[in-house]
């Protein structure tokens, strides 16, 4: 019933998405009028008529109920408003923070748990278990930091990702090298070599066990691992930053500039972000064709997020309010709770954890102090710890 709950929220009303296209044409032509203006004695009031006339547009051709009133919340120097604590989530699950000592597990009440000296963890697939690196260890620990299983490597290892479903493989990289290992620890072996320092993805698909890796000469690789066929490669894209796939099994990569999607064989369908000034420092699937990301503009040392709807080989639509949240600094490590209806972003400038309600941000929790949460009696001046997952409903004590 919560998923099809979910579902339904994110549903576009009937109509939205034709009455987003034609708003978007009508702002397009705008676009390509204003362009053709002579450069030398332009000044702000053009740009600024452009950008009325493109408001105008939206809120004339959206569908009833939508304003675009509510379209930006600013934010400068951190949620005025936040909690002086990490005392509870606000959905069910356990939130795995890696923080500079090593990572945490939070539970929902609040309750915290230090798993040990790890520099990087990820979740098991239903919260059983936990995978940490350190150095040249990978190790699979309880969720109160016992250990379960090790094993070494001669070089050191990172991105460690435990496949989602049925849960008997565990990916990492060694260098630039990628290796899988069952989940007892046991079946070590070189999958790929030539691999970028980006963390693989395994495909969130119940009986699959496909994963999802960056090159280091830009392409994304999708293989089944256990027959060892390649399943799909992408063109080269520069600076792969992050993969993953999108609810509806896509796979999308993001670079310092664009976030693009690919179909089941590899080809482009779509770059849903071109920020030709700004830089995707984060993103996010979201239930059904949605994706969030964060935009980080060097201008103004401002992010924002943005939320668009892609279909196909269509353009990206934002529907409704999409661009709903903008702060001081950068934001990162943006990460879906096991409900899909919150989504939390780490703020380093405010020292702040962000929890935003989807699907519309009608409500933003937040948390303040982060750096000294995770580093008990210290002095708070370390660095911001990275979001690892929020994982598994029925795990949360």
């Amino acid at each position: 019933m919560t998923d099809l709950r979910t579902e339904l929220e994110f549903a576009p009303l009937p109509g939205e998405i034709e009455a987003q296209q034609r708003a978007w044409r009508v702002v397009e032509a705008a676009y390509r009028e204003r362009e053709q203006l002579p450069r030398r004695r332009r000044s702000l009031r053009p740009v600024l008529a452009f950008a009325v006339a493109a408001a105008v547009a939206a809120a004339a051709l959206s569908p009833p109920g939508r304003s675009v009133g509510g379209w930006i919340q600013d934010r400068v120097a951190g949620e005025p408003d936040a909690e002086p604590a990490l005392v509870r989530l606000p959905a069910p699950g356990m939130l795995l923070v890696a923080a500079e000592r090593g990572p945490w597990i939070i539970r929902s009440d609040g309750s915290k748990r230090y798993l040990g000296d790890y520099e990087d963890a990820s979740f098991s697939p239903q919260g059983r278990f936990v995978v940490g690196t350190a150095g040249r260890r990978v190790t699979a620990l309880e969720p109160d930091g016992d250990p379960r299983w090790s094993l070494a490597r001669p070089g050191p290892v990172a991105d460690a990702r435990w496949a989602p479903s049925p849960g008997f493989r565990v990916a990492y990289r060694e260098g630039d090298t990628l290796r899988v290992v069952a989940g007892d620890g046991t079946g070590d072996h070189l999958l790929a070599r030539g691999v970028a320092p980006v963390a693989p993805a395994w495909l969130p698909r119940e009986g699959r066990t496909v994963l999802a890796y960056a090159r280091a000469d830009g392409t994304v690789v999708a293989v089944d691992v256990d027959s060892g066929a390649r399943l799909l490669r992408t063109p080269r894209a520069r600076r792969v930053r992050e993969v993953f796939w999108t609810h509806e099994g896509l796979v999308a990569v993001r670079t310092q500039r664009e976030l693009r999607l690919h179909d089941r064989r590899g080809r482009l369908l779509r770059a849903p972000a071109a920020a030709v000034r700004r830089e995707l420092v984060a993103a996010v699937p979201l239930p059904g064709a949605w994706i969030m990301y964060a935009e980080y503009d060097r201008r103004t040392n401002e992010t924002q997020l943005v939320r668009e709807a892609c279909f196909g080989r269509g353009p990206c639509i934002a529907i409704g309010p999409s661009r709903f949240f903008r702060g001081a600094g950068r934001l990162r490590d943006l990460t879906l709770s096991p409900d899909r209806r919150w989504v939390v972003a780490g703020w380093p400038d405010a020292d702040q954890l962000l929890f935003l309600r989807l699907p519309s941000v009608g409500k933003v929790v937040a948390t303040e102090d982060v750096r000294r949460e995770f580093d008990p009696g210290g002095s708070g001046g370390g660095a911001f710890p990275r979001l690892a997952g929020w994982c598994c409903a029925r795990a949360s004590g």
